[in-house]
C-alpha cells in the first residue's frame, strides 16, 4: 500500500463557502432527523453505508469530485447573483452526480420564488445573466425525458400558432456567458406535489446559448453547438477528464496491486502529497480542478505499471 489514507473531507470544511455550508449542514441534519421532504438529502453519502455521522464524513462518501462539483456551481449563482439569493433559495442538496454534465437534484425553499429570482437576473451583473429555455431548449428537462416529452411538446407549439408555448412539467434558465464552455443550467419543475427529478441544477460542458432574443428573453441556440452539447450531455459523448477522479481511480488501483516496498520512491511520495491536497483542491472549486489537472499529468508520469504489464 502505497501512503496512509488522508483524513477526509472534515478538516477542511472551513475551505467551504457560508452559503453553501449551510446548505450542506441543513441537508445532513433534516434527512437525519427525519424531516419531510428531507428523505432523499445528500443520499450519495447514504448508498451502501450507515448514515454518515456529520458533514465532514458526508462529504467524504460524496468524494472529491461530487464535492468540487457542487462549490463550482454555488461559484457560478454567486457569479451571476453576487447577493446570493440564488444560493439561498437551495434548501436542500440531493444526490450529486458527473458524467456528461454534473451537478445535483435540489429542494427549492420556495420554487416560485426561484423562478422569480432567476428571471430578475435576466438584466444580469458584470456579463453574467441567465435566460430562460425556449420550449425545445428545455424538452430533455421534463417528465420522461425526450421522448415521453416530445408528444406533448409538439401539440403546444402546434396549440401556440407555432409561436413556441409553455414548456409541460419544468422551466428552465442556462446561464448566459460564452457559447460552447461550461454553464450552469436550472430546471424549476411547475407540478405539486413537486416530482425529484424535475429539479435539479448542473453544469453543462458545452453550452449551447448563442445569445439571448430580447423580446422574448429566452435563450437562442447554435445549431452546431446544440447537437454537440446534447449528445455529450445525453450519452456522454467528448465528456470532460475528472482528474480528481482520475487521480483517485489511480492511486487506488495501484495500492491494491503492489505493496508499499515495492512502489518507487517518487510515486510514493507523489501519493502522500495527493493525500493532502485533494480535498483542498475539491473545496476550490473551478481553480482546484484546473489545478488538479497539473497533478494528473505528474501522476501519469510517475505512476508506475501495474505488476505483469511491464
Amino acid at each position: 500500500m502505497t501512503g496512509s489514507p488522508d483524513a477526509g473531507a472534515g478538516p477542511h470544511l472551513a475551505g467551504l463557502d457560508g452559503t453553501l455550508r449551510e446548505a450542506l449542514e441543513r441537508s445532513l441534519a433534516d434527512r437525519l432527523a427525519g424531516s419531510p421532504g428531507a428523505e432523499l438529502n445528500l443520499d450519495n453519502a447514504f448508498w451502501g453505508a450507515p448514515a454518515p455521522r456529520d458533514l465532514g464524513e458526508a462529504l467524504t462518501r460524496l468524494g472529491p469530485t461530487c464535492v468540487n462539483v457542487v462549490v463550482r456551481i454555488f461559484e457560478r449563482l454567486r457569479d451571476i447573483d453576487p447577493s446570493l439569493g440564488l444560493s439561498k433559495e437551495i434548501r436542500y442538496l440531493r444526490n450529486v452526480w458527473f458524467g456528461g454534465s454534473a451537478g445535483f437534484k435540489v429542494v427549492y425553499a420556495e420554487p416560485a420564488a426561484m423562478r422569480a429570482r432567476l428571471d430578475q437576473t435576466f438584466a444580469g451583473t458584470g456579463g453574467r445573466r441567465v435566460a430562460r429555455d425556449t420550449i425545445l431548449g428545455g424538452i430533455e428537462h421534463q417528465r420522461g425525458a425526450l421522448w415521453g416529452a416530445l408528444p406533448g411538446t409538439i401539440a403546444t407549439i402546434v396549440r401556440s400558432g407555432f409561436r413556441g408555448g409553455e414548456p409541460l412539467d419544468a422551466d428552465s434558465w442556462r446561464e448566459v456567458h460564452r457559447p460552447d464552455e461550461e454553464a450552469v443550467h436550472l430546471c424549476v419543475g411547475k407540478r405539486e406535489p413537486r416530482l425529484p427529478e424535475l429539479d435539479d441544477i448542473h453544469l453543462d460542458w458545452r453550452s449551447p446559448v448563442v445569445g439571448v432574443n430580447e423580446a422574448t428573453r429566452r435563450c437562442r441556440y447554435g445549431f452546431f453547438i446544440g447537437v454537440v452539447h446534447w449528445t455529450q450531455a445525453r450519452f456522454g459523448l467528448g465528456k470532460p477528464v475528472f482528474p480528481l477522479q482520475r487521480i483517485d481511480d489511480t492511486v487506488a488501483t495501484l495500492s491494491a496491486a503492489s505493496p508499499r516496498s515495492d512502489a518507487p520512491a517518487p510515486w510514493t511520495e507523489f501519493v502522500a502529497r495527493w493525500r493532502d491536497a485533494r480535498w483542498t483542491l475539491a473545496m476550490r472549486g473551478r481553480d482546484g480542478a484546473e489545478e488538479a489537472h497539473r497533478w494528473l499529468h505528474e501522476c501519469e508520469a510517475l505512476a508506475p505499471a501495474p505488476p505483469g504489464n511491464g
